[in-house]
This record gives structure tokens, C-alpha cells and sequence, in this order.
């Protein structure tokens, strides 16, 4: 007969050792639909639990990307070391369980071991941080039930308090659909620029220090360096003081130097055309058609000539497709576009 001594309180295994088991039996090909149906629920009713099993999700993830590096290599070594310490002191007896269950048991420890190694890396999963990489884009629900979509290239760290839900736009671009809760307001905070809802749909971009905020649904108020107004089209100068209203169908764009212009009819369409996989161009120049576009691709477009620059670009691009990209310009554009390199589509003046 099989003896297992039985677990202490301070000896139960703890929710990331349990996210762990469960996340790593998932991938197993034994995983029924009832363990889904059970993990999915326990996901739904447990916030602390759910959070635990993200935090087992992206750290697999996470060390996946970075397999091969030497620093990876190093910290898979302490971990596996201490998860064989784990390991030892879970079980009473060499028998306890059959090496099918152990072997889940070990690997489990193992994650649960890099997570805390990993805290101490280079690569450190910091809690709040949310972020994508080229082409690569995700919702997060987070514990109010508000939903943030991460567009390509974005970062961004989340902080909730009992009078606010804070969000800094480290970079990148967002899509917000804010759960209303009038006592805790929602603010949005890119660069010096904060915006503020109670419940409403907004998207907001944060690159090379410019801030562009454009309203689906609801209003927003815009707290800047300065707004006396928000007259219609007109550049509010950084030195003036009051928020600056934006409601559904408008966008407000502000510069880095913190002028700010209010567009009452806003192509959103353009603006939010990411969340298909498509990029829209209105009349922009080729710099920020480039600029936008080379965030969804590895296969970055260069301009060889800065008199491209200015030079206007229309058009709707599946996102990441920089060779039809640079077909295209070479057809519309006295362009001509070198496709000899891997990672790099050159654009030269004709």
C-alpha cells in the first residue's frame, strides 16, 4: 500500500504551484473537455487564481522567446535546482507516486522556481506590465471587467487603487472599453497627457511623444499642460489650463511639444482599422505611413532618400505586409523599391 504523508497548511501547494500543475496537464494530450470546462470556471469565479494561471502563461511564454539566450541558460539551472529541492521535500517516501504523476509535480516546481528566479533577471515579469511584440496584439479583461486591447510594439502597466484605475501608455497603442464605475474614474496616462472616463470606448496612441486620442463611444476629458479651450480644429496652446473634452466620433491629437488640435470629424475608422489587421492611410505622408507600418512587420521598410518623406501616401494595408506596401509605392510613387535584403525592403527616389 502507497503512503502519502499528508500536507501541512504552510505545505499545500500555493495557487501558482496549482496554475502550474493544471497549466502544464492542459498541455498534455490526456486533457478532456470537463478539465476545461473546470479550469475555466475556476478562472471565471477565482480573480487570485486567474491571475496566478496569466502569470504561468506568459512566463512559459516569455521563456520560450528567450531559450537560447546564455542568461536564460543560467537561470534554467537554479531553477531546476531548486525544483528538485521542492520536489524532495514534497514527498515522504521515493514511491509516493507513480514518476507519470511526479513527473507534473517536478515540472510545476520548475515554473514556479523560474518565476522567482526570473523576478531577478533581465526579463523580469513585472506585475501590471502588459506588452506585444511585432505584429503580435491581445486583450487583457482586467479585475474591474474593463478590456484593453493591445495594439503591435505597445507597453503598458495597469495599477488599480480604491479611488482609481490607472493605466500609463508606456508606448505604442490601446483600444480602452471601460467598465462604468462613477467611484473609481479611469484614467489613461501617455506621456504628460492623462485622460479621464467613467465607462466609454476609446482608443489612444503614444508615439515618439505625441498622444492621439480617438472616441468610439462616449466622452473623455483630456487633462493637459494647458487648455483654455477646445474650440474646433484649433491648436490649443500648451500654456493654457483646462481639460479638453472629447466625445464620440472626435479625435484630439497632441504634439510633443504639447499644442493640441481637436478634430470634430474623425476618421475613426482609420484610427481604429488595427483591430481588423488593416492600416489606413488618409493623404499621410510616406514617413508616417513607414513609421506606422513598420511596427506590425520584422521585415522593416527603410527610406534611402529623405526627400521621400513628405511625399503623400492613401491606402489600406493588411498590417505587417510590407512587400505589397512597397509594391504599391513603387505604382503611386516615383519610387523604387530594393527587395534584395531579408529584413529590410529599401525605398529610393526613381
Amino acid at each position: 500500500m502507497t503512503l502519502i504523508r499528508p500536507q501541512t497548511k504552510a505545505e499545500a501547494p500555493d495557487l501558482e504551484e496549482l496554475a502550474s500543475d493544471l497549466f502544464l496537464r492542459r498541455r498534455e494530450g490526456s486533457w478532456s473537455a470537463s478539465d476545461q470546462e473546470a479550469l475555466e470556471s475556476r478562472i471565471a469565479g477565482d480573480l487570485e487564481f486567474a491571475d496566478a494561471y496569466r502569470r504561468v502563461r506568459e512566463s512559459w511564454d516569455t521563456v520560450g522567446r528567450h531559450a537560447p539566450s546564455p542568461e536564460l541558460m543560467a537561470l534554467r539551472e537554479q531553477a531546476i535546482a531548486r525544483a528538485r529541492q521542492a520536489s524532495a521535500r514534497r514527498w515522504s517516501l521515493p514511491g509516493a507516486r507513480s514518476w507519470h504523476g511526479r513527473k507534473w509535480a517536478v515540472a510545476a516546481a520548475i515554473i514556479v522556481a523560474c518565476g522567482g528566479v526570473w523576478q531577478l533577471s533581465p526579463y523580469a515579469y513585472e506585475p501590471g506590465m502588459y506588452k506585444t511584440g511585432f505584429g503580435e496584439q491581445k486583450v487583457v479583461e482586467l479585475s474591474d471587467h474593463s478590456h484593453i486591447a493591445l495594439d503591435a510594439r505597445t507597453r503598458l502597466r495597469v495599477r488599480f487603487s480604491a479611488d482609481a484605475r490607472i493605466v500609463q501608455l508606456l508606448e505604442g497603442q490601446a483600444q480602452f472599453s471601460v467598465a462604468k464605475d462613477p467611484a473609481r474614474p479611469f484614467k489613461v496616462e501617455a506621456g504628460a497627457k492623462t485622460i479621464v472616463a467613467v465607462g466609454t470606448v476609446f482608443d489612444v496612441e503614444y508615439v515618439d511623444e505625441q498622444v492621439r486620442v480617438a472616441m468610439v463611444e462616449g466622452r473623455v476629458a483630456v487633462l493637459t499642460r494647458g487648455s483654455q479651450g477646445s474650440t474646433p480644429g484649433a491648436e490649443i496652446k500648451s500654456s493654457d489650463q483646462s481639460p479638453i473634452e472629447v466625445s464620440a466620433g472626435e479625435a484630439l491629437q497632441v504634439r510633443a511639444n504639447g499644442a493640441s488640435t481637436l478634430l470634430p470629424k474623425a476618421d475613426i475608422e482609420a484610427a481604429t482599422a488595427w483591430r481588423q489587421g488593416k492600416v489606413v492611410f488618409r493623404d499621410e505622408t510616406l514617413s508616417e505611413a513607414v513609421r506606422r507600418l513598420n511596427r506590425y512587420s520584422r521585415q522593416q521598410v527603410v527610406m534611402d532618400d529623405p526627400a521621400l518623406a513628405q511625399m503623400k501616401v492613401s491606402g489600406v494595408f493588411d498590417s505587417g505586409d510590407a512587400k505589397t506596401f512597397a509594391e504599391a509605392m513603387q505604382i503611386y510613387l516615383p519610387v523604387v523599391a530594393d527587395f534584395s535584403h531579408s529584413s529590410t525592403i529599401h525605398l529610393r527616389m526613381k
